[in-house]
């Protein structure tokens, strides 16, 4: 089990242009230490403490021993820590900071690995900054994963295919893909409204973080999340962007009507098919409130399904006394220029 504890804002010298943590976590005004207590107040077991939000690289050393001192009381039940973080600085006292206090896992924070992007952005780090941070703390002996994101302004198909090539090549131990919003009071908000640059669709973003999560998983990656948590408070200040409660159903979703489409269109296949698949992969088959099945017959197509044992992510179609089998990993095949 994970314990979140959040801290907005806590080591940034500046804030990215799209972010504004206090909406994200509602709790602003709250004492650092009274936060933490409360957290893990009427607590049993044990557990893991993830730290998330802020930048914990850009906490003092005096100030992040005083962070983990506010954990004293619970140390027993805690069985490590893991971090989220910017990539910058690396301090090596810090870095013995975490080991000392049992951070086995740091998630870095790289929304694109696009240079002008990530100035434009305002992170105050580079692709390289990035790749420094993993491969030193890797030979640290953290687990590092990475978190990504998608629909960012001015983001083209070829920074995703940068992304892609920079997690395959970096081998994380996960990674986190999420899709751009705009909360209103950030910069980026204005920029949206004062329409200085022309955002993707919401079914493009879907489409982006497809590439990557399929691109990840078939290189034994995993994905551990996509999209962001359904929160009202989050909901209230949303102007614009790809939120969507779902958005990581419609990411798995996505990728399996365009790979059975695909199959269909590679066969000569019409009227009806049925679909043997795995249990697990029905609903990705049907679409989100069964928006799959409306697509194929809008294309001609009358699906049909049956459980087999096979494994998730492969299936067979039958038609006309035919058959022909695929995986969700053809999805990449020719997809990327659209």
């Amino acid at each position: 089990m994970i314990l979140p504890v959040f801290l907005p804002h806590l080591g940034c010298q500046d804030r990215c242009i799209y972010c504004d943590q206090d909406v994200i976590t509602d709790i602003r005004g709250k004492n650092l230490q009274t936060r933490i207590g409360q957290s893990l107040a009427n607590r049993h077991g044990s557990f893991e403490v993830g730290l998330y939000g802020g930048n914990i690289f850009g906490v003092k050393p005096e100030a992040l021993r005083r962070l983990f001192s506010y954990f004293n009381n619970h140390q027993a039940a805690i069985t490590n820590f893991r971090i989220s973080t910017k990539p910058v600085p690396l301090d090596p006292e810090v870095i013995e900071i975490l080991k000392k206090n049992r951070v086995t896992t740091i998630e870095l924070g790289i929304p694109s690995f696009n240079d002008p992007i990530l100035e434009f952005l305002n992170r105050r780090h580079t692709a390289a900054d990035l790749e420094n941070a993993f491969r030193a703390l890797t030979g640290e002996g953290f687990q590092v994963a990475l978190q990504v994101m998608v629909g960012l302004p001015h983001e083209a198909m070829g920074d995703i295919r940068e992304t892609v090539a920079n997690i395959i090549s970096l081998k994380p131990a996960y990674i986190r893909i999420y899709p751009l919003v705009f909360l209103k009071g950030t910069p980026l908000a204005d920029m949206y409204e004062a329409r200085e640059f022309t955002p993707i669709t919401l079914g493009e973003a879907i489409h982006r973080a497809m590439l990557i999560y399929l691109s990840a998983l078939q290189h034994e990656i995993k994905t551990v999340k996509m999209g962001l948590t359904d929160n009202e408070v989050i909901k209230e200040k949303i102007i614009g962007g790809y939120y969507h409660p779902a958005f990581g159903f419609l990411v798995k979703s996505e990728a399996f009507f365009h790979v059975v489409m695909a199959k269909i269109a590679e066969t000569g296949f019409s009227g009806e098919v049925t679909v043997s698949l795995n249990n697990r992969d029905i609903p990705h088959l049907l679409g989100h409130k069964r928006s799959n099945i409306s697509r194929f017959h809008e294309d001609g197509i009358s699906i049909t399904w049956q459980t087999t044992d096979i494994p998730p992510g492969t299936f067979i179609l039958k038609s006309g006394g035919k058959e022909t089998a695929g995986t969700i990993f053809e999805t990449l095949t020719g997809v990327w220029d659209q």
